[in-house]
This record gives structure tokens, sequence and C-alpha cells, in this order.
């Protein structure tokens, strides 16, 4: 009877597929919120259970902390066209029912403090939380990061301790890791995002549809990435 319930239980162990993903991104970039939503869908139809961990990436580090006015900002970086930029990726979200409201973002962050915030909360493990709801702040009621009890109220909404997260972020603890870690992504190669990296070995980049997920997941193969559904610095 023991060796029947110990085969059972391999059996079931090999069904599931361990997968690890490093998602290289920016919590501001519109096509990492759409490629996470897609991501979930095929990961919720498939046999693969996956190890999640989110990587900085800063899509705008050169602007200052309190960030800049979002219509200003898109305007001097793409021109007049710029100021529909969001609009044209919603009709995106929406196709993927998922909610996006450019009208209520106001501000262009920089997103040093955001990528600390989730560099502390995965060592209480709340960053995979964190993580969302930091992306549904921002595109769904346009909240303000470079405010910092919008930051607080998000920390403290995922359980972790206001009072603690206030001096975190007030000090500069975990700056020089985030910086090092996204300096070590540039110079390996990455310049545009989300980037999904497998394993610690493949690489997928964009917001590729659950079905080039799956097609992706079985060959580890580069095929199919569409540079019209990711960030780079001269398109988000």
């Amino acid at each position: 009877m023991k060796v029947k319930t110990k085969a059972k239980w391999l059996l079931k162990f090999k069904k599931m597929n361990k997968i690890k993903i490093d998602i290289v991104s920016d919590l501001v970039c519109p096509w990492c919120y759409i490629g996470q939503k897609r991501l979930n869908d095929y990961l919720a139809q498939s046999d693969y259970k996956a190890e999640i961990s989110w990587k900085p990436f800063q899509l705008h580090p050169e602007l200052q902390k309190k960030g800049m006015e979002k219509n200003a900002f898109l305007i001097q970086k793409f021109g007049p066209e710029g100021a529909n930029l969001f609009d044209q990726i919603k009709k995106v979200a929406d196709s993927e029912s998922l909610e996006m409201n450019p009208d209520k973002i106001t501000n262009i962050p920089n997103t040093v403090d955001v990528h600390r915030l989730m560099w502390y909360a995965k060592k209480q493990h709340k960053d995979l939380k964190l993580a969302i709801s930091l992306f549904e702040a921002y595109f769904t009621a346009g909240k303000d990061f470079s405010n910092p009890e919008t930051l607080l109220d998000l920390a403290e909404a995922c359980g972790l301790s206001r009072t603690e997260t206030e001096v975190f972020l007030a000090s500069e603890e975990g700056r020089t890791e985030v910086l090092a870690e996204e300096k070590m992504y540039r110079e390996a190669g990455i310049q545009a995002v989300p980037t999904f990296i497998i394993n610690d070995k493949y690489m997928i980049q964009g917001a590729q549809m659950p079905a080039k997920f799956l097609e992706a997941f079985k060959q580890f193969g580069l095929e199919n990435q569409d540079p019209q559904f990711m960030c780079t610095g001269d398109n988000c």
C-alpha cells in the first residue's frame, strides 16, 4: 500500500511542470501590466506551476523623484502624437478585459522607490501581491507614485507594516541592490520590457498572447516576439 501511494504521488508530481519565471519590468509600463495578465491567463490553463519573481527596470531613469506631468512628458518625448499613446494601449487592455484608465493618470514617475519597495516586500514574501496592487493603482486609479503616502497605502494594504515601511522608504536601503540588479539586466542586453526569463536561461520579450507563451514554453526559443507589445525608452 505504501508503494502504491508513493507511485501516485510521483505521477502527480510529474504531471505538474515546475518553472521559474523572472519578470523584468517597470511598474508603470503598460505592456508589463498587460503582459503579466496574459502570462497569468496562460498559466491558469496550463500544467505549469510557476515560481515568479519581479525584477527591476526603469523606463525613465532620467526623471526627477517627483516625476513629470503625464501629457507634458509624452509630448516632450514623442511629439504631439504622444498624448494619445496610452489611449492606443488601452484598446489592447480592453480586449484583455483589463481595466486601464489613462485619463486618471496624471504623473509619469521616477520608479526607483517603487522598485525599492518591491525589493523590501520580497523579503517578506509580499512582492507578488504588491506588484499587482501597484499596476492596478497606477493604471486603473491613476495613483501618483511620487507621493510616499501612495506607496505606504499600497504596502499596508498588502500586509506590510506602515510604520516600518515608512522608515524603509525614508532611508537609502535597497537602492544599491536595485540599481545593481537593473544594471546587470541592461548589460545582459535587455532594453525592452516586459522580458520573461525562464529557468535562468531562456528569454521571452514582450506582452505575448497566451498561445505564444505556450509555444515558447514548449520550444524555449525566441520565436514570435513582437516589438509592438513591449516598452523601450522610445515607445513608452
